[in-house]
């Protein structure tokens, strides 16, 4: 596997011809099957299956980041070309296990008998041309239940998915920023600042409190999402339902950013 493909990393796969070198050792049957893991945008997605025809692609899919840091886009991307999906972070790195209170209450209030843990990895598995799901486990008993989810697996019906969207909007609405996911801020932002998928990554770090995860989810919006972009104009603020001051909660958020690249 051709790990963590990004706007970066693509060029020095290029440069070294490492795909070449995998056809080869694929021709001489030492690999009988690989592929790549992406942490990027979408553009980057499109140049990546353009160039090269590969086995499968390693995805970050579950139900939060589907819209929020546009894994639905790049999934789609990669389904349209028939390329079979491995997917990584199901539980975005522990963070839809450890479900705030709503969230919580919306999943008991439906499905009283299913945990978290088992909710996010039926999701992820439900999606089309997903050959595996990928699981970080911390302990014997985490193992048993993520083992128990697949041994007699069935497939999400329509309202476990609507749930899981409703999940999905009251998670990115709780946290220190109280974004709604209106998106109101978008359709004045002169600069197509993504702020309610900052905001949902935000949130998500300081339950989390994961630098790692944060750095790695931001990196995923494309330049002209990103929070630096702000002007401090002041639009969004007039649209924000909540009254958010959006472009001070912007600056924080890239301030946390930074801190976390420097200590990757």
């Amino acid at each position: 596997m051709c790990h963590n493909i990004n706007l970066n990393t693509f060029e020095q796969y290029r440069d070294v011809k490492m795909v070449e070198e995998l056809n080869k050792l694929k021709e001489e049957g030492l690999i009988k099957y690989f592929g790549f893991s992406f942490h990027g945008t979408p553009e980057i997605l499109k140049e990546v299956v353009k160039d090269y025809k590969w086995d499968f692609a390693q995805l970050q899919v579950n139900y939060l980041d589907w819209d929020v840091v546009k894994a639905h886009e790049q999934y789609d991307i990669v389904q349209a070309l028939g390329i079979p999906v491995t997917v990584m972070e199901p539980l975005r790195g522990g963070g839809l296990v450890n479900l705030s209170e709503k969230a919580m209450a919306k999943l008991k209030e439906n499905y009283p008998n299913t945990t978290p843990a088992e909710f996010g990895l039926r999701w992820a598995a439900s999606q089309n041309n997903v050959v595996t799901v990928l699981s970080g486990m911390s302990n014997l008993k985490q193992m048993k239940e993520n083992i128990a989810v697949f041994e007699n697996f069935t497939p999400m019906d329509e309202k476990e998915i609507k749930v899981a969207d409703e999940m999905a909007k009251i998670i990115q609405s709780q946290g220190e920023i109280n974004c709604t996911a209106c998106k109101y801020c978008m359709e004045v932002c002169p600069k197509g600042i993504n702020i309610p998928a900052i905001f949902a990554l935000y949130n998500q770090y300081k339950v989390t409190n994961s630098a790692f995860h944060l750095k790695i989810y931001y990196e995923t919006l494309s330049e002209n999402e990103k929070a630096d972009k702000c002007i401090k104009c002041g639009l969004c603020n007039k649209n924000c339902p909540q009254n958010l001051p959006i472009p001070d909660l912007l600056a924080e958020v890239q301030k946390e950013y930074e801190k976390a690249k420097a200590s990757a």
